[in-house]
């Protein structure tokens, strides 16, 4: 294979920007009219749908008369014909502006208003393009100049790559730099099934995914700041975040491009303009290898337990156990139970519905400043006594299985601290004394022996930080001693 002259690389790479730019807003036009279409009514459709296809058709041409001109294969500014590729692109551009026109009177006319927006879009694309058409010759002759007099730069495409349907549901994390992208993306996921968050670059999709958890990630390659490349490198080298599979979005055709991606860890990668039907289906694949590998995962069923006192703590379990079940990702997956997800029915009691804590594998207790809420007179002790509450009843309904079961394993965690409450209301501060009181009762009854001696294990903590480092360390030692565990069973049965 000859190797390329340092002026054929400079030159490759900015023909590939060029398709690449011509392709995003071409992509923007045959979206927006797709999305016309899809919305219009069947009458409206019958009088609308073959302007339509005309920006559809012209839209494609364009791309086809782009990789004609301007492919891979050219090695030098003296391969195009520059005049010829502006006539043809230009004679689309016209077409596109003409049907666009022609669309808006009618769309007045009849009062179709919900469309003019998109057809904004439309008008808006075709101008950029015209503008980019204008000027491809002089501005090619002088960036092909400009890059023979400097050396070309080293990208983080050219490092070394390490050894490394329709809508099912799921969180979606779109990242691309172009807004025009972003609410097409946004909105034929939510066509499709799926909810989505946009944002406009590697560095705001990194913080993002610091607090929160997606299924998806659609990451453009091509963006100021971090390269979709190298927000995917940082992505993979993350135990936490390597999970989540990524698929590449770009316009640019080139195919050692994809193959760094692959290699780079992407799940899989999708050319622009995308097709809507094609991007869905391989949405719906990745989610579907996550699902299969979560059914594969050793399931771990984690009640929490508390009053409502301490509802930013319960928030933070749910948060940890996603960080998890993305570091543990095919080995174990643990299921949160919270009894505000549940579909509570007013038919029955609060503590019927839920699922017992005695038949899950790990308990989360948490306490502060309250006992909790009383239980009705039908639920009671085997010696027919009064649970103390519902929060009371979780814990010893959890502790009498692992007595007899051995499970759930159970971790129980004390804020410390009095919280803080308003004098003007003296039956709030009498009602929580009294919750206070009936707590240390509680505690010193099933915690603490005679003699002053803890009996049985809990952790005290001060604050929302302090706790989520402390249950993220406990919960990820439990799981990996069942992980354990589970090794020792195979290799002795």
């Amino acid at each position: 294979m000859t190797e390329l002259l340092p002026e054929q690389t400079a030159f490759k790479s900015l023909l590939s920007e060029l398709r690449h730019d011509l392709r995003t807003p071409i992509g923007h036009i045959i979206g927006y009219s797709e999305m016309i279409a899809e919305d219009l009514d069947d009458e409206m459709a019958k009088m609308l749908s073959g302007d339509l296809e005309a920006i559809q058709n012209a839209g494609h041409k364009m791309l086809g008369q782009i990789d004609q001109h301007f492919n891979a294969a050219k090695s030098s500014a003296d391969e195009i014909d520059f005049v010829d590729a502006q006539f043809q692109l230009r004679l689309q551009l016209n077409h596109i502006s003409g049907y666009a026109e022609m669309l808006r009177e009618d769309a007045i006319e009849d009062g179709i208003d919900d469309i003019l927006g998109d057809l904004d879009h439309i008008t808006t694309a075709q101008a950029t393009v015209l503008q980019m058409v204008e000027n491809i010759g002089p501005h090619f002759v002088q960036s092909t100049a400009k890059k023979k007099r400097s050396k070309v730069e080293k990208t983080a495409d050219s490092r070394p790559a390490p050894a490394s349907i329709f809508g099912v549901g799921g969180e979606v994390l779109v990242v691309d730099d172009d807004p025009a992208n972003r609410e097409l993306l946004a909105r034929r996921l939510a066509r499709s099934g799926y909810s989505s968050t946009c944002l406009e670059s590697g560095e705001a999709a990194l913080k993002e995914l610091d607090d929160r958890r997606y299924d998806l990630i659609l990451l453009d390659q091509k963006m100021p700041g971090l390269s979709g490349l190298e927000t995917l490198e940082i992505i993979q080298n993350s135990a936490r975040l390597r999970t989540i599979p990524v698929i590449m979005l770009s316009a640019a055709d080139d195919s050692e491009l994809m193959v760094q991606c692959i290699l780079h860890g992407a799940e899989d990668y999708v050319a622009k303009p995308f097709n809507p039907i094609l991007l869905t289906a391989r949405i719906n694949a990745c989610l579907e290898k996550v699902r299969l590998r979560q059914n594969v995962a050793r399931q771990l069923r984690v009640f929490i337990s508390s009053p409502g006192d301490v509802i930013p703590e319960r928030l933070l379990c749910k948060t940890i156990i996603n960080r998890l079940n993305e570091e543990f990702s095919g080995k174990a997956y643990l299921i949160p139970i919270l009894w505000e997800e549940e579909p509570l029915l007013a038919s029955d009691t609060f503590q019927a519905q839920i699922h017992p804590p005695r038949q899950t594998d790990i308990y989360i207790g948490i306490l502060w400043s309250r006992i909790g809420s009383p239980l009705p007179d039908t639920i009671t002790r085997e010696d027919g006594s009064i649970y103390d509450s519902g929060t009371a009843f979780e814990f010893e309904d959890a502790l009498h299985g692992y007595s007899e079961n051995g499970h759930p394993e159970m971790l129980l965690y004390r804020k410390s601290g009095a919280p803080v409450l308003s004098l003007a209301d003296k039956g709030e501060v009498i009602e929580r004394l009294d919750q206070i009181d009936r707590l240390q009762s509680y505690v010193d009854r099933f915690l603490i022996g005679e003699d002053g001696s803890y009996v049985a294990a809990f952790h005290m903590f001060d604050d929302g930080a302090s706790f989520e480092t402390m249950l993220e360390m406990h919960l990820r030692k439990l799981v990996e001693r069942v992980l354990l565990d589970d090794n020792v069973d195979e290799d002795t049965a």
